[in-house]
């Protein structure tokens, strides 16, 4: 469980109610993803996941994806603090491919994995925090929890 996660959630979202709290307290439980945005919906007996996603946008919460991923990235941090181990191994651990790991540390951050790792697992729970909040402030969250643009960096997108 990540427990400070599931805190800063409850402090910044203290009336929540109860389907976007369940969806929040699984994917902090299982440190990542629960299943597709149709499964949970499903699950939840909302119609689809167009439903879903307006139900956590509602409550100022970012897309089911966005939220297992930040709760991925903190787990794989804690588990580098904690073990010593690099996120080549956390990946082969879980199944994953090194370098899709490695990628989703760059789009949510805008840092690299050894960049991340120095600032540490404090530092990702306090950007997620900062992210969260953002996003309960404005209607568009794709621009919020967008990846962070470093000086340098260029997008893949522009043509």
């Amino acid at each position: 469980m990540l427990a400070h996660s599931f805190a800063v959630i409850r402090c910044l979202r203290p009336d929540m109610p109860l389907l976007p709290r369940a969806v929040v307290e699984a994917i902090l439980l299982s440190e990542g993803p629960i299943g597709s945005a149709d499964e949970v919906a499903r699950r939840l007996g909302l119609r689809n996941r167009f439903k879903l996603a307006r139900l956590l946008k509602r409550h100022g919460l970012p897309p089911l994806h966005r939220l297992a991923e930040w709760a991925t990235l903190e787990s794989w941090t804690l588990a580098a603090e904690r073990d010593r181990v690099s996120l080549c191994y956390i990946a082969f651990r879980a199944k994953r491919h090194p370098s899709a790991c490695y990628r989703l540390v760059k789009e949510l951050t805008g840092l690299g994995w050894e960049e991340v790792r120095v600032l540490g697992s404090a530092w990702v729970q306090n950007e997620f925090s900062n992210r969260l909040r953002r996003c309960g402030r404005v209607s568009d969250q794709t621009a919020q929890l967008a990846p962070v643009r470093r000086h340098g960096s260029k997008s893949r997108r522009s043509s």
